[in-house]
């Protein structure tokens, strides 16, 4: 059974490609994982919230969010769920991306705008 390539992995080529393109981006590290709950009392009260895509970037004037997630696996919390479509509302092209393929076929259809 071949092994699917975890979240971060995935993540990790996505960054790649936009480094590549020169493109502006940013990760969001909603899952930095912390035993210490003063950090997460920070983070709480400094505007951290559940759910947040993975990743934001700017693809030719367009701001866009990605949520990534395995190709196989990976689970979509209602927090995602409710960010993505709070996204689109708002105008922004927002997707949940499985695996490094599909965020990169996602970016590229707004490059050739």
């Amino acid at each position: 059974m071949p092994v699917v390539p975890t979240e971060e992995a995935e993540q990790i080529v996505v960054v790649q490609y936009l480094e590549l393109k020169g493109h502006k981006f940013t990760a969001i590290p909603n899952s930095t994982y912390t035993k210490s709950w003063n950090q997460k009392r920070k983070n709480t009260a400094t505007g951290l919230r559940a759910g947040f895509p993975d990743m934001v970037a700017i693809i030719d004037g367009n701001f866009i969010a990605i949520e990534m997630k395995r190709t196989k696996g990976g689970v979509v919390s209602k927090e995602q769920k409710e960010w993505i479509e709070a996204l689109q509302e708002a105008g922004v092209e927002a997707r949940i991306c499985r695996g490094a393929n599909e965020a990169i076929k996602f970016i590229r259809t707004l490059e050739d705008k």
